[in-house]
């Protein structure tokens, strides 16, 4: 969704070319041109990645490739981290991106030179570019000052993404340092790759722009989970989709959707998005029992109509940061009132961490 120029919102930015800033999808490099151009009819913009994405990004105008180049290297020395990647700049230019994103690899915590090499990394080009920074949530805490120093200084267009397992924004105080950091490097304009919901929070108070994930996998930087040993819970994995559910205010395995609807009711697991126009997100679950893959495809695209729906509620009112707080509020509340009908469901550190920070209408909610 491309968003306004109103006083609470971001501007657009020369540095960035012709893109506006807004809330988009980020789809992987899975999608299908065909798919990527209805989404781009709805939404504006998008970006895929990998190989693959660059190859489909070449058939439609208008999107941006994520060279998705997160791995550490083998070798722990620094100078090692860019070799024989300027591939990627030629990929871009061949696929006609409107803005050239660089190929960073993850950026350990501590690691100033690694930060600088990829702050000045393609910075001769005359396309307009963002350096894609993929950072551990610890650049938000105690490396808060660092980063926001190196990009002050860089003056160029930054992409967050955060390298988690999970939810990076689950990590304690890293929705309060996201926000400080975008204000601290202001007037240099942040965007969120490969985001959940939290973009549309993170553009209310000052980011440029933010590419939500339609599925789990690209919904935040990937790494390396740690081998366990194999238990009895592990025989029958949940392969379910998860689903944002709009009520709750957040994302969930299909396979839960049953039960919160007997607890809650049948307004649970409702939604009114574009996609699902009023039916139920019982519709995934039991889809996804029969036809998998068509399941996981029902759910990114309910996902992205639904972050759509919820940028365009945020966006339409006067003072974004008082709507965004106030749909973190009524979905923590809904989660709560799940215990009524014996589910004991704990609100998401990421959801507690928005509501703590208040909004201009809004006092801070005290921790809970």
């Amino acid at each position: 969704m491309k968003i306004g120029s109103a006083s609470t919102l971001p501007a657009l930015n020369p540095s960035l070319g012709t893109m506006p800033p807004g809330i988009f999808p980020y789809l992987g490099g899975s999608v299908s041109a065909d798919q990527l151009q209805s989404f781009l009819r709805v939404c504006g913009s998008a970006t895929v990645s990998g190989k693959q994405g660059a190859k489909v990004a070449a058939k439609v105008d208008g999107v941006l490739v994520d060279p998705a180049i997160y791995a550490l290297p083998e070798k722990s020395e620094t100078d090692c981290l860019f070799d024989d990647y300027d591939a990627w700049l030629i990929r871009q230019r061949s696929a006609g991106v409107p803005i050239i994103l660089t190929d960073t690899p993850r950026i350990p915590k501590h690691d100033r030179s690694a930060l600088r090499k990829a702050l000045s990394r393609w910075d001769t080009i005359n396309e307009p570019t963002m350096v894609v920074l993929p950072l551990e949530p610890w650049w938000l805490k105690g490396g808060l000052p660092l980063l926001a120093a190196e990009v002050r200084a860089a003056g160029r267009p930054v992409a967050v993404v955060l390298m988690a397992s999970f939810n990076g924004l689950d990590v304690g105080d890293a929705v309060t340092g996201l926000l400080t950091f975008i204000a601290a490097v202001g007037p240099v304009p942040v965007t969120l790759l490969r985001c959940d919901i939290s973009a549309v929070g993170a553009v209310a108070h000052g980011a440029f722009a933010g590419f939500v994930g339609w599925s789990t996998n690209t919904r935040h930087g990937p790494v390396p989970m740690r081998r366990r040993e194999h238990s009895q819970d592990d025989a029958d994995p949940d392969n379910s989709p998860t689903v944002y559910v709009p009520v709750l205010h957040d994302y969930f395995k299909a396979s839960k959707l049953p039960a919160f609807a007997r607890s809650g009711g049948a307004s649970v697991v409702r939604c009114g998005d574009l996609v699902c126009q009023g039916s139920s997100l019982l519709n995934v679950t039991q889809l996804a029992e029969t036809d998998l893959p068509s399941a996981r495809l029902l759910a990114c695209r309910h996902n992205v109509a639904s972050t759509e729906r919820i940028a365009r509620q945020v966006f339409s009112s006067t003072e974004p940061r008082d709507v965004w707080w106030e749909i973190c509020q009524r979905g923590a509340n809904e989660t709560a009132s799940l215990a009524q009908g014996g589910i004991s469901l704990a609100t998401s550190p990421w959801l507690r961490q928005w509501l703590q920070l208040g909004s201009p209408a809004h006092e801070p909610q005290a921790a809970f």
